[in-house]
């Protein structure tokens, strides 16, 4: 099913839900954005139980972050606090399990657009009046970062080889050890950059002002089918937001 809709309609489903998860705030209303947005990426075929493993090697990341955010919050019932001060109240839990959420549900909605083709994606835009430089470089960015993370994930590897077990190391051992991991993987990210950029002027790219495309992209029912019901489904959770507002 995923081959066969057209990326704009997907694009039009991404931007539904994730505006949602973003502008919202209620965190039910967020976990019903993140169920219907997983619904929606299982429909399409979409490699979720592969995003969930990815997820969940940045979990500490992501748990750490939650608990800082929470720490700045003070109002609410004290859940730990020492000696009158408050360190994390349920409020601040409550907002930080809403980042969370907003945090899943940005991952998922890069998962259903990883279900296109690229060549696709690229002629849907330029089909939604992008301009073509623009395309491309969005293109570019969503397939360069399996790649950054292929890097990061090799750097890890060859720690690992030669003897530093990262889960025996204290807290501060390891932000020592991520500060010179990422050092190599930027480099050779801004060095990928590089032989990117050369190898696309090589090929003559921008040596037109306009292009053309062999394959021109048209609305099927099946595109018709999802972006409706993407918008019905946004508006169903703007009216359930609102009256959770009312109560």
């Amino acid at each position: 099913m995923s081959s066969t809709v057209d990326p704009r309609a997907k694009l039009f489903l991404v931007i539904c839900l994730s505006t949602l998860g973003i502008v919202f705030e209620n965190i039910w209303t967020l976990l019903i954005v993140l169920i219907a947005e997983l619904i929606y990426a299982v429909m399409l075929q979409a490699n979720v139980l592969t995003a969930i493993k990815k997820l969940r090697k940045m979990l500490y990341l992501i748990i750490g972050i939650v608990i800082l955010q929470s720490l700045f919050i003070r109002t609410g019932r004290v859940l730990i606090g020492f000696n009158h001060i408050k360190i994390i109240t349920d409020v601040g839990l409550i907002k930080g399990a809403g980042y969370l959420l907003r945090v899943m549900i940005i991952f998922l909605s890069g998962t259903i657009i990883a279900t296109s083709d690229m060549r696709e994606l690229i002629q849907g835009l330029i089909q939604l009046k992008l301009p073509y430089d623009l395309a491309f470089m969005a293109s570019v960015g969503i397939k360069f970062l399996p790649l950054l993370m292929e890097q990061l994930k090799d750097t890890l590897i060859a720690i690992q080889l030669r003897g530093i077990d990262l889960n025996s190391l204290k807290l501060k051992q390891k932000l020592e050890i991520y500060a010179y991991i990422f050092t190599p993987v930027i480099v050779n990210t801004l060095t990928k950059a590089k032989q990117i950029s050369i190898s696309i002027e090589a090929r003559g790219f921008r040596a037109f002002n306009q292009r053309t495309s062999i394959k021109v992209l048209k609305f099927k029912a099946l595109d018709y089918a999802l972006a409706l019901s993407s918008a019905i489904v946004a508006g169903v959770i703007i009216i359930f937001n609102w009256h959770l507002l009312q109560i």
